[in-house]
């Protein structure tokens, strides 16, 4: 659990609220994820050509949690008459949650672990590692501009590998947007090199990554939410709608080896 301004969360809800799928048959990315670090607390957005990132510091664990988009905008308005939120990611009747609090007042947000993967920091990766031909003139639409007003005062534009563009304002905000053809200038990451590794952990001997959908040895999907503190077990969170949460040990002893899916 940690303590966070209520207008600093508002504002990465805010930054990356924009990037929401107008396509209806895109609904499973039709949210917001906090995903959270030692270090940070992410809100991560994608949209049909998009993927947005903000930032804010925090002191907190590694546990990543889809919100559905109604229900961060449910909190984005509950946020409206906070100061100091305590934010807490928990297991409630075998189902993960995020609880806001501000002293009597609280509000409780189900995790979306059914929503698909939005692997914002392979993609990131992904597009500064490739190289990036020189390429011309750019050619954004009107409303592909305005995805991006939120974002802050200024915004910079880089071009990277795989044909897209990446978006920086100020030092915790980034971006991706796709298509476009427009020469590299600078290195777009700057910063963010911490942000973009994969929160892995072992156990048993295996690596796991947060985040990251697996399936076992009948075909059942298993997200695993969190990173566990030192000397806990580890969950996995059912990846359907029922989101029941298990040791880690008990899908293994069950369903066998996981295999992680690709994204």
């Amino acid at each position: 659990m940690f303590t966070i301004k209520a207008g600093d969360l508002s504002a990465i809800l805010d930054k990356v609220a924009p990037h929401r799928p107008a396509d209806p048959d895109m609904d499973y990315l039709d949210m917001i994820v906090l995903d959270c670090t030692r270090r940070w607390l992410y809100a991560v957005a994608g949209g049909d050509r998009t993927i947005a990132i903000a930032r804010t510091p925090v002191k907190g664990a590694h546990w990543i949690a889809p919100i559905a988009y109604e229900d961060a905008s449910a909190l984005r308005g509950w946020l409206e008459s906070g100061d100091h939120v305590s934010v807490e990611h928990l297991l409630d009747s075998g189902r993960p949650l995020l609880r806001f609090t501000e002293g009597a007042a609280q509000i409780t947000v189900p995790v979306a672990c059914h929503m698909a993967d939005l692997p914002w920091r392979a993609l990131l990766r992904a597009s500064t590692e490739r190289p990036s031909a020189d390429w011309g003139a750019v050619r954004l639409r009107a409303e592909d501009l305005a995805l991006w007003e939120h974002a802050g005062e200024e915004v910079e534009v880089h071009a990277a590998g795989g044909a897209s563009l990446v978006i920086r304002s100020g030092p915790n905000f980034i971006g991706l947007h796709m298509p476009c053809t427009r020469s590299r200038s600078g290195d777009p990451l700057e910063g963010w090199s911490a942000s973009v590794r994969s929160r892995l952990f072992l156990y048993g001997g295996m690596p796991y990554e947060v985040g990251v959908v697996y399936a076992d040895g009948r075909g059942a999907r298993w997200r695993i939410a969190a990173r566990p503190e030192p000397g806990q077990e580890p969950v996995a969170v059912s990846a359907d709608h029922s989101c029941v949460a298990l040791p880690l040990s008990v899908v293994l002893t069950v369903g066998g080896p996981l295999m992680r899916l690709p994204f």
